[in-house]
C-alpha cells in the first residue's frame, strides 16, 4: 500500500537519474526501464493519463507535428521512431507534473540530480576541454555535466527555502550547493558558470520579492527595465566587451566551436523547405547529398547522436516555419504566465520553474534543450505545466472567532437579566 501511494515519486527519482545517463553501454537497458516504470505508473493509474493527455495536448503539439513529418520525411521509419521518443519524453513530464505537483518536484528533482552527480564522479570518465581534461562522468560531453550541476545548484538553493523540510532533504541540499558549485568550476563551462550565477541570484532576489505586494513587484521590475532601457544605446560598446569577455578572455573560439558553420548551413536548409521541413531527424540520416555533406562537415559517422547545437535551427530543419511557431508560442505563454504567477501568487516552487524555464529558453539558442530522453525536455514542460496551470492549492479560509450564541425571545432575556442581576 505504501509502495503504491509512493509510486510517482519513486518512478520520478530513477528515471530523473536514468534520463540523464548518456553513456552509451546503459542506454538500451536505461531506456527499457523507464518504459517499464513508465507503463506501470499508467497501469496504475489510467485516469490521470487520461487527465494529463486531454488537458495538456497542446504542449505535445511540437511532437505531434514531428511525428506526422514521417509522412514527408525520407527516412519515415527513422522519423517516426525518434518523433514518438520525443512524444514520449513529454508525456512523462506533464504526467508526473500533474502526479507531484510544483513542491514535490523541485524535491525530487534536487534528490536525483544530486545523486546523479555523485554517481558521475564515482564512474569518472574524463573528456576533453580547452586546456585538459575534465569530469563529463555518465553524460556525453563537458557542457552536459556543467548543465546537470547548474539544474543541482538552482534547485537545491530553491530546496533551502521551502518550508517543512524533512531533516534528510535538508542536509541533501545544504551538501548539494557547494558540490554543486565546484562541478561547475571543474567542468571548465564559463556559460554554465555564468547561467548558475545569474540563476542563482534570480531565485534568491523572487523569494525577497515575495514580501512585497504586487504592485511593489510590479515596480520593482519596471525600475528595473527603466534603468537597462538607455542601456540599449551602448548596445555597440557592449557587443565589443562582449566579444573581448568571450573570445580574448575566456578563449571561446570565434565559430563556437564550429556552430556557426552548422547554423549557417542548417539556414539554408529552411530556406528550402521552409513551410514544414525535412522531417524529424530526416537530415541527420539517411543516405542524401545532405546528409552525406553535414557528416563530412561534423567529422562524424551516426547523424543520429548530432544536432545543429541551435534549438530554433534544428526545429526549423526538422519541421520548418510551423514548428517554430509552435515552439514559440508555448515559450511566450509559459514565460508569460510564470511572470503572472511572480507578480500575483509567487511562491519558492514556481519562481524556480518561473527562472529555469527562462534559462533554458536562453540556452536554446546555442544549445539543443529538447532531445529525446532529455532532463531538460522533462524539466521544460514540468515547467511549462507549473507555470501556467491555476494555482492548484486552494487557498485556506481564515479561522472564524467562535461566538457566543445570541438568545431570543422574552423568556431568554428575563433570564438573561436575572443573571445579570445576581452578578
Amino acid at each position: 500500500m505504501i509502495l503504491f501511494t509512493l509510486l510517482p515519486e519513486i518512478v520520478a527519482f530513477l528515471q530523473f537519474v536514468m534520463i540523464s545517463v548518456q553513456e552509451t553501454p546503459f542506454g538500451p537497458v536505461l531506456v527499457a526501464l523507464q518504459f517499464a516504470l513508465f507503463g506501470l505508473l499508467a497501469l496504475t493509474r489510467p485516469g490521470e493519463l487520461l487527465q494529463t493527455i486531454i488537458r495538456w495536448w497542446p504542449l505535445m503539439l511540437l511532437q505531434i507535428l514531428a511525428l506526422a513529418s514521417s509522412f514527408w520525411s525520407s527516412v519515415p521509419d527513422m522519423t517516426a521512431r525518434y518523433a514518438a521518443q520525443a512524444l514520449y519524453t513529454t508525456l512523462s513530464a506533464l504526467f508526473l507534473a500533474r502526479l507531484l505537483g510544483p513542491r514535490k518536484f523541485l524535491i525530487i528533482l534536487t534528490c536525483s540530480a544530486f545523486t546523479f552527480c555523485v554517481l558521475s564522479m564515482l564512474y569518472g570518465r574524463q573528456g576533453s576541454s580547452f586546456h585538459n581534461t575534465v569530469l563529463i562522468g555518465l553524460t556525453g560531453s563537458k557542457n552536459q555535466m556543467a548543465f546537470e550541476a547548474l539544474m543541482l545548484l538552482m534547485a537545491a538553493i530553491s530546496t533551502l527555502m521551502l518550508s517543512r523540510l524533512s531533516p534528510l532533504v535538508r542536509w541533501i541540499a545544504i551538501l548539494a550547493v557547494p558540490f554543486a558549485m565546484y562541478l561547475l568550476i571543474a567542468t571548465e563551462s564559463s556559460t554554465a558558470l555564468v547561467l548558475g550565477i545569474v540563476g542563482s541570484l534570480l531565485v534568491i532576489g523572487c523569494r525577497f520579492a515575495e514580501r512585497f505586494s504586487p504592485g511593489g513587484r510590479l515596480g520593482a521590475v519596471l525600475m528595473g527595465f527603466a534603468i537597462l532601457t538607455p542601456m540599449t544605446l551602448l548596445l555597440p560598446e557592449i557587443n565589443a566587451g562582449v566579444d573581448h569577455f568571450l573570445f580574448d578572455t575566456l578563449n571561446k573560439d570565434p565559430t563556437l566551436t564550429g556552430r556557426t558553420q552548422l547554423w549557417d548551413r542548417a539556414d539554408d536548409l529552411i530556406a528550402r523547405r521552409p513551410v514544414v521541413g525535412w522531417g524529424f531527424q530526416a537530415i541527420w540520416m539517411g543516405d542524401s547529398e545532405d546528409t552525406i555533406a553535414l557528416r563530412r562537415l561534423t567529422n562524424i559517422e551516426d547523424g543520429r547522436v548530432f544536432n545543429f547545437h541551435q534549438q530554433w535551427r534544428q526545429i526549423g530543419v526538422d519541421t520548418g516555419w510551423l514548428g517554430i511557431l509552435i515552439y514559440a508560442l508555448t515559450a511566450i505563454v509559459a514565460i508569460f504566465a510564470g511572470f503572472r504567477q511572480f507578480l500575483l501568487r509567487p511562491s519558492v516552487p514556481t519562481s524556480f520553474y518561473f527562472v529555469t524555464f527562462t534559462l533554458l529558453v536562453a540556452r536554446s539558442f546555442v544549445e539543443i534543450i529538447l532531445a529525446t530522453f532529455s532532463i531538460h525536455a522533462i524539466v521544460f514542460y514540468a515547467a511549462a505545466v507549473f507555470m501556467i496551470a491555476v494555482n492548484q492549492e486552494a487557498p485556506q479560509p481564515a479561522p472564524q472567532r467562535l461566538q457566543a450564541p445570541v438568545l431570543r425571545g422574552p423568556l431568554a432575556q428575563a433570564r438573561m437579566r436575572a443573571g445579570m442581576r445576581r452578578t
